[in-house]
């Protein structure tokens, strides 16, 4: 009867060691968005709340995300897009690189191409890269790019292209739409300059170039539709500095995007930078967030941090920790709103249970496809439930 007795109490001590352990990941894994003062978040909550309310208005809510290889594959951004979109409408796909990227990929476009090479910011300097740090060029007299977006309705779309012409001529840049029909374009031939052309068409539509002409980003938007955009401008193994490689006018590209909010998710490969000079990095961050307060003020803007990252089993990566304390140092300073991504996993070394769970890869760094649809998941019930508590 004892060792029956003791046998109970030991099981009775497992449950609520276990129902204990369950409450501390609930609380742990708490990760709301935080205001730091962001003088334009009542604003943007109201226009979603709007939008949710009348889906019929001819209203867009743009929301523009820069970040590294956690947002270039858009497994996140694609979850986040289709999550937003079921609540507040699809308006479209938003910025897109001009070409597929190797090594990256876009849930809701696919490309063919023809004659094309990519110049990328990531392993170039010293060139005129318009906002995204790519520059599509045709290797021969002419190249072609085919744009298809996945799931598109044979409604029309409007497009914006940014293209420079490389010598004063005419008839260097045509667009064809889905029936090869030519699609008229007008354009100055201004040459060595980004310009943006708008037009609209039915999908997928062609691009076809000679080799006097760079393309640079598209924007893809259904024409006549209300409801949410989510861009994603990022790319593998960036750093925020990767912005002081692309040209002047790459904020004046940005400031057209007319972006409600603007999330910055950089900080991994900084964190893996063993010498990260703290007050370089704390200057460049502030540097940028002011530039983007300049040329879209009425943009709220997000800090984003890294996910839970750790070098090996034991330890963070070197300019981990100096990275996180910066990121919400400056979150504060400049009075944007801030998530923290680690927080949401469930806090320091989370991330080798994702591993467990099929969520996170080998490398501790970064997450399978459904781990960032885990992530997406909570950021977008995060920032919902931010939006209604402001709206």
């Amino acid at each position: 009867m004892i060792k029956f007795l003791k046998y109970i109490l030991t099981i009775i001590i497992l449950i609520v060691s276990v129902g204990c352990s369950v409450a501390e990941s609930k609380t742990s894994t708490q990760s709301n968005v935080v205001d730091f003062g962001d003088p334009n978040a009542k604003q943007f909550s109201q226009r979603l709340n709007s939008l949710f309310n009348n889906k019929n208005s001819n209203q867009i809510v743009n929301i523009t995300q820069f970040g590294d290889s956690h947002s270039a594959a858009d497994f996140f951004t694609g979850e986040f897009r289709l999550l937003m979109q079921q609540k507040y409408g699809n308006a479209g796909i938003g910025w897109i690189t001009p070409v597929p990227i190797k090594g990256q990929s876009h849930a809701a476009v696919s490309w063919k191409t023809k004659n094309w090479n990519v110049l990328s910011s990531r392993t170039l300097s010293n060139l005129d890269f318009p906002m995204g740090g790519f520059i599509a060029k045709p290797t021969k007299d002419v190249g072609a790019i085919q744009v298809i977006p996945r799931n598109a309705s044979n409604k029309e779309w409007h497009v914006k292209l940014t293209f420079k012409t490389l010598k004063n001529a005419s008839n260097l840049l045509n667009i064809y739409d889905v029936n090869d029909k030519k699609v008229d374009i007008s354009y100055t031939s201004k040459s060595n300059v980004w310009q943006t052309i708008s037009f609209t068409t039915k999908v997928p539509f062609s691009i076809k170039a000679t080799n006097d002409i760079e393309i640079g980003g598209i924007w893809l938007n259904r024409s006549q539709q209300s409801g949410v955009i989510v861009s994603s401008i990022a790319t593998n193994g960036a750093k925020q500095t990767i912005w002081q490689k692309w040209g002047p006018d790459w904020l004046n590209e940005l400031s057209s995007l007319n972006s409600d909010l603007i999330i910055l998710e950089y900080g991994t490969n900084e964190s893996f930078d063993e010498t990260l000079d703290a007050n370089a990095y704390r200057k460049n961050l502030v540097k940028n967030i002011r530039q983007i307060r300049k040329s879209s003020p009425n943009s709220v803007i997000l800090l984003m941090t890294p996910p839970d990252t750790m070098l090996n089993e034991k330890s963070f990566p070197k300019s981990f920790a100096k990275v996180m304390s910066i990121q919400k140092q400056v979150a504060k300073s400049e009075k944007t709103l801030f998530w923290d991504w680690q927080l949401a996993m469930g806090g320091p070394h989370s991330i080798k249970d994702w591993r467990i769970r099929g969520l996170a890869r080998p490398d501790l760094v970064h997450q399978t496809l459904q781990g960032y649809k885990e992530s997406a998941r909570i950021f977008y019930a995060d920032l919902n439930e931010f939006i209604n508590k402001n709206s």
